[in-house]
């Protein structure tokens, strides 16, 4: 069963590699948190309060984008290895142990990740808050440090998510006939089931008791709670994934006209039918997306009801320092995951790839097909995230009787460039070393 477990592993090291990846930049985020709260308890007075309000505000932000992020990333890694599994079946490994081995690797990568992350964070601790929190005087003289039960609290959050994540995958595969799982292609149907309704309902309930809150409050509670306004959408969007997604990818696609270009024509509907792996791929940058415009859209409404209140802003900014230290973190696991998932379906797209290229078309075709999907993928998360924004600047600007929404334009259009950017070397890299190898062993292999 080891050399088995091992082989398999070897055989697909790129899933497990991508997987890898997330769960390192999700122990390399989560021991910032950790040491902000850690820290904290072991100073008293402003130094404290200072801590425990950044470490609030980062652990919020950071939660909300790895619980998206790391689900998405373990349901994932299961379903790509489905005929794997079935696979293992067709010797004599029995579905429930197929399921416990399963998890077993998961959380082997998960520990292993988590561990590695920490690691790699603690030497840039210090020097990263330092230039943090180089204008607060009282903090540069702080010792940030991490103690062994705060470092285990990180994995073991991190292991959490990513088991119960792909806990659902692992228990469908295991009991899927391996005939039947052997014959299905990799498209799966997205369904929203009853947990996810239930998590749906969950969230929408504190989004509407944090916004109703917001009515008739003072300017201080509005400032404090405000900020949890366009998350909680992003979160709820996130959730709702498998209405929302093929509805809005259908929606803005179906503008472009199919005759634009047969590149266009054949990634369009390479990623509607992938969806469910094109989800793995837009949650994460839009979750980037919604945190990033969000905090400063949130950020210049309160700014302006500000100006309107006492008739200035009394230097009413938002600090660099502070959208480093929220948002840094969420942004890094969001980049990291967003290129993961696509490198790891990336098997997939390779033998769509020889199928075109069997049909007659040329490797300038294929590139394109690769650049659109990055397009399609990024477009797709800028929209949704935006959805996220103006919803929340909406709901706070009705709440501090303001008549328009500054949406920061210039956030979100950074984050969603940025995110392309990574998404566009995550699908051509790939796809141009795929067109190295020969058209009849690709099929061959599959």
């Amino acid at each position: 069963m080891i050399r088995l477990i091992g082989a398999d592993v070897l055989h697909n090291v790129r899933i497990w590699a991508g997987a890898f990846a997330v769960t390192v930049a999700a122990g390399f985020v989560g021991t910032f948190a950790a040491s902000l709260i850690d820290t904290g308890q072991r100073y008293e007075g402003d130094v404290t309060l200072f801590l425990s309000g950044g470490s609030m505000a980062l652990l919020m932000f950071t939660s909300i984008s790895a619980v998206i992020v790391l689900s998405s990333i373990s349901n994932l890694t299961v379903a790509l290895q489905r005929r794997s599994y079935a696979l293992w079946q067709l010797i004599g490994v029995r579905p429930s142990r197929v399921a416990r081995v399963v998890m077993a690797q998961l959380l082997l990568v998960t520990v292993l990740g988590g561990v590695t992350g920490i690691l790699l964070a603690l030497p840039v601790l210090n020097p990263a808050f330092a230039l943090i929190f180089h204008t607060w005087s009282a903090i540069t003289r702080v010792t940030f440090t991490l103690s062994l039960p705060a470092a285990l609290c990180v994995v073991a959050g991190v292991a959490a998510v990513m088991l119960l994540g792909g806990l659902r995958g692992a228990r469908r595969s295991s009991r899927v006939a391996p005939i039947v799982a052997l014959r299905e292609t990799d498209h799966v149907v997205m369904r929203v089931r009853w947990f996810r309704m239930l998590l749906a309902a969950a969230t929408l309930a504190g989004l509407c008791w944090a916004a109703a809150s917001l009515y008739g409050a003072e300017f201080t509670y509005i400032l404090n709670t405000s900020i949890v306004i366009t998350p909680l959408i992003a979160a709820l969007i996130a959730i709702l994934g498998p209405l929302l997604l093929p509805a809005t990818q259908r929606a803005w696609t179906s503008l472009v006209p199919r005759r634009a270009s047969a590149s266009w024509f054949l990634a369009r509907n390479s990623a509607g039918f992938r969806l469910s792996q094109s989800a793995a791929a837009i949650s994460p940058l839009m979750v980037a997306i919604a945190l990033t415009g969000g905090l400063y859209t949130t950020s210049a409404l309160l700014r302006q009801s500000l100006i309107e209140r006492t008739g200035n802003d009394q230097g009413w900014s938002l600090p660099l320092e502070t959208v480093v230290l929220t948002l840094g973190g969420p942004l890094l696991l969001s980049a990291v995951a967003a290129a993961a998932t696509v490198y790891m379906t990336s098997h997939a797209r390779e033998h769509e790839f020889a199928l075109t290229l069997a049909a007659g078309a040329t490797h300038r075709t294929v590139i394109a097909m690769a650049v659109w999907e990055a397009v399609i993928y990024a477009t797709s998360a800028a929209v949704l995230g935006l959805v996220a924004v103006a919803g929340g600047g909406l709901i706070v600007a009705t709440a501090l009787g303001l008549q328009s929404i500054p949406l920061s334009w210039a956030s979100t259009g950074i984050i969603a460039g940025g995110g392309f950017v990574l998404l566009l070397a995550a699908t051509v890299v790939p796809t141009i070393m795929s067109l190295r190898h020969s058209v009849a062993r690709t099929l061959a292999a599959e």
